[in-house]
């Protein structure tokens, strides 16, 4: 599916989703097909996926630009209206937006309301994917700037494409939860004070915000007038039972439960329920026991956040008991060497690998990332020894390389020594050194060039050198070094992805005029 979206085969992409429809909603890392018939300007590829319900609102990993700026910045003017006409169904988009995003995420109070003298209309617009001012004064905590929005007219009901209003901005606590009892007691405070205030302005309470706020006595009342409540899913699909179990409020959880809370209910990105992998999580054993009691499924797993027994590993009892009610115990040599290794189990590693030591260069190892990632994104310095020892090596090419192997200066440094190929890239054939130069880490940058980094290497997705990069990024320290150690000002795989034309398009003026010196054009 993939290989004919690039290639913008329309034919085989029909016969495909005919035979199976719900490949227009595939991924791979985090990658759907329509990022690939936009990338590659595939006019009616495009049309196509979006009549078959592609999602517009989409953003790339791990750079988060939408399918418009995708489109936008490659000249792709017909794709980028067909983008514009779909995300104007859904939301009321402005141009002129991101400048208040910006404003209103680091809590810029003044540049609001000078943003907003300006032009009233924007307290209402949003951007690709939905995120209005006030969500993003909410997530940061800024209430002051969310008073000010609200008076101005915005919509405490706003509702982005992954189903967030700006409350469930205020109350998110982490990628897989909410401030909980025990958290930090500022950011509950803060997540308190700011969801008082758009309940005050016209937010809409319901028996999941009730739960995530421990008020018993509404979910009672609700309950009681409808006992269907206790599987009610919001509108960013999460349900009371899992915000109760977040904050490991075991009566709710048991309330919630008694008036049929189906466990196993899917939630977002978490197929077969939540609550029960949140309770190994917190290592909650008198919360998984009442769940399991109820039908829990002990074999759920969580995206990116593996299955229930997982978390169960330090804990015996609480490990037992999901045993007992059927997970799943996994003994295969490699899934016990992937456990230990994430445990840091020096001994049971080594004792896998005298017996398996073909696992060492197992190129499945963590998802196909490596041995090595974990003990690296960990700076775990004697298990990266010892493996290494067994041969394992950093394989050319990762998905998440600069998550895990270039986390941290020394393990980088360390890796290379140790043979790590400077030029390790993605799928995307974007290099370590392009994502340096991307996110300007200069030492890491100086690293990767000392040990023979392709300096002018031109990537897949952007089409750019790490030059290029570093000037769409707008890092000017970056652009120096790399115009110092010899790159080229003018390599780029396309007219629209030259270092010059990023810097011009993204506004870097100062960096412009470097390129221009280099290239005697200045």
């Amino acid at each position: 599916m993939f290989s004919a979206c690039r290639a913008g085969d329309l034919e085989e992409v029909r016969h495909l989703v005919e035979g199976c429809p719900g490949l227009v909603h595939c991924e791979y890392n985090y990658t759907p097909p329509i990022h690939f018939a936009v990338r590659e300007g595939h006019l009616p590829l495009v049309r196509y996926l979006f009549d078959c319900g592609a999602d517009p609102t989409y953003r790339t990993y791990r750079f988060k630009d939408s399918l418009l700026q995708m489109a936008q910045e490659r000249g792709y003017d017909k794709i980028a209206g067909i983008i514009e006409e779909a995300l104007a169904r859904r939301f009321p988009l402005s141009e002129k937006i991101g400048t208040l995003l910006e404003a209103a995420g680091v809590g810029d109070i003044d540049r609001m309301r000078q943003l907003l003298d300006a032009d009233g209309e924007l307290v209402r617009a949003s951007n690709e994917t939905g995120d209005t001012a006030l969500h993003l004064a909410c997530a940061g905590g800024h209430a002051a700037i969310a008073e000010l929005l609200l008076d101005r007219g915005a919509d405490p009901e706003a509702v982005r494409s992954d189903g967030f209003k700006p409350i469930h901005s205020g109350v998110f606590h982490n990628r897989q939860g909410y401030v909980r009892q025990g958290g930090a007691p500022t950011d509950t405070l803060r997540a308190g004070r700011i969801a008082g205030l758009l309940l005050e302005r016209g937010a809409a309470y319901n028996i999941f915000l009730a739960a995530v706020f421990g008020d018993m006595a509404a979910v009672k009342r609700w309950l009681a007038e409808d006992s269907e409540l206790a599987n009610f899913a919001d509108t960013h699909q999460r349900r009371p039972l899992s915000a109760a179990a977040w904050r490991e409020d075991v009566e709710m959880v048991r309330l919630l439960l008694e008036h049929g809370a189906d466990p196993n209910l899917s939630e977002r990105d978490c197929p077969r329920g939540h609550a029960l992998w949140i309770a190994s999580y917190r290592d909650n054993v008198e919360m998984a026991r009442l769940l399991l009691e109820n039908g829990a499924d002990p074999n759920g797993t969580v995206e990116s956040g593996g299955r229930v027994l997982v978390h169960a590993r330090a804990n015996d009892e609480l490990y037992q008991l999901l045993v007992d009610h059927g997970a799943e115990i996994r003994e295969a040599p490699r899934e016990r060497l992937h456990n230990a290794i994430s445990d840091d189990d020096l001994e049971a590693v080594e004792r896998i690998l005298q017996e398996h030591p073909e696992l060492a260069t197992d190129p499945g190892m963590f998802w196909g990332e490596g041995i090595l990632a974990i003990p690296a994104r960990e700076i775990q310095w004697e298990m990266m020894d010892l493996l290494l020892r067994y041969g394992a090596r950093v394989p050319d090419v990762s998905k998440w390389g600069c998550s895990y192997y270039f986390r941290h200066v020394d393990v980088a440094r360390y890796l290379l020594e140790k043979g790590m190929n400077p030029r390790h890239m993605n799928w995307h054939h974007t290099t370590l050194l392009h994502d340096m130069a991307h996110d300007g880490h200069v030492e890491k940058a100086q690293l990767l060039l000392e040990h023979g980094a392709e300096i002018d290497a031109v990537d897949e997705e952007y089409r750019s050198t790490p030059l290029g990069l570093a000037a769409r990024a707008g890092q000017g320290e970056l652009v120096e070094l790399l115009l110092e150690r010899g790159a080229n000002p003018t390599t780029s795989g396309a007219t629209w992805a030259t270092p010059l034309t990023w810097a011009r398009q993204r506004g870097n003026g100062d960096i412009a005029e470097r390129i221009e010196r280099a290239t005697g054009s200045a």
